[in-house]
């Protein structure tokens, strides 16, 4: 016997009746399985929320500090304005200049590595034992998926080329195990194979307590640990008192603090 039975019906727009176009039966384990492929869809859309909240800092962030430091943008960034008008252009100009950059975060990105040189080398040689730089391609490319293909890949092995290439790590296919490893740690497996699984995953089977690490978890750890790194290189060079990292006309208050001298 089944547990559940569902009939699947929508009201018929010329004469109002009710049409059936679809009927499932599900057992226990089913149901079990339904819960569990929701609950991931819940966690892929609060992934793409959360990268696309890490975009929005990085432009905000660039745009404060080229409004601090105009030798920091390139000068296309600045659009048609002549020199004498730069000085009158405040924040909130800078912001929406921000948002017009091409290639956004990787362009942004690219930027703060050649202005802050330690970033670079921090992206490989960290406490978290991971590249940084392969950490967000990879949740921008899972975003991608979420969005457009319903969390779910054409081909596993086209999008691992994609994100290695993206992050430098291609070496002409002859990628290392550590970073397939990485990248295969957020899908499922068998007939789950391509699917973007971010669920909690169970560790210490050995001992009776129930413990999990939180694979979405993890991947916010990295957001919030680039746009930290980020954030103390800004406060480290600059000398503003107070300034704002904000959206559009409603900036948040950040302390900047300079070092004597």
């Amino acid at each position: 016997m089944p547990s559940s039975i569902h009939n699947m019906t929508f009201n018929d727009a010329r004469t109002g009746n009710t049409r059936s176009y679809n009927r499932t039966e599900r057992s226990y384990e089913e149901r079990s399985l339904h819960i569990l492929l929701h609950k991931n869809k819940q966690y892929q859309w609060l992934l793409a929320e959360a990268y696309e909240e890490f975009e929005d800092f990085l432009e905000n962030a660039y745009a404060f500090y080229g409004s601090i430091n105009n030798s920091f943008w390139p000068l296309r960034d600045y659009g048609s304005i002549s020199l004498s008008e730069l000085s009158e252009k405040d924040y909130e100009w800078h912001v929406e200049q921000a948002r017009k950059k091409k290639d956004i975060p990787h362009s942004i990105l690219n930027r703060f590595r050649k202005q802050f040189p330690e970033l670079k080398v921090i992206e490989t040689k960290n406490e978290l034992k991971t590249n940084l730089s392969l950490a967000i391609t990879l949740i921008g490319k899972l975003r991608h998926i979420i969005v457009h293909k319903g969390g779910q890949v054409d081909s596993k092995d086209d999008f691992i080329k994609i994100v290695t290439q993206q992050s430098g790590l291609y070496n002409n296919g002859n990628i290392a195990q550590e970073n397939l490893d990485f990248i295969n740690e957020f899908f499922g497996e068998n007939e789950y194979s391509n699917l973007i699984t971010i669920l909690e995953v169970r560790v210490r089977p050995e001992i009776p307590l129930d413990i999990h690490v939180s694979l979405f978890g993890g991947l916010t750890n990295f957001l919030m640990a680039y746009a930290f790194l980020i954030y103390e290189y800004i406060e480290k060079n600059t000398c503003a008192g107070r300034n704002s990292i904000g959206k559009g006309g409603s900036p948040k208050r950040i302390r900047m603090h300079c070092s004597d001298g």
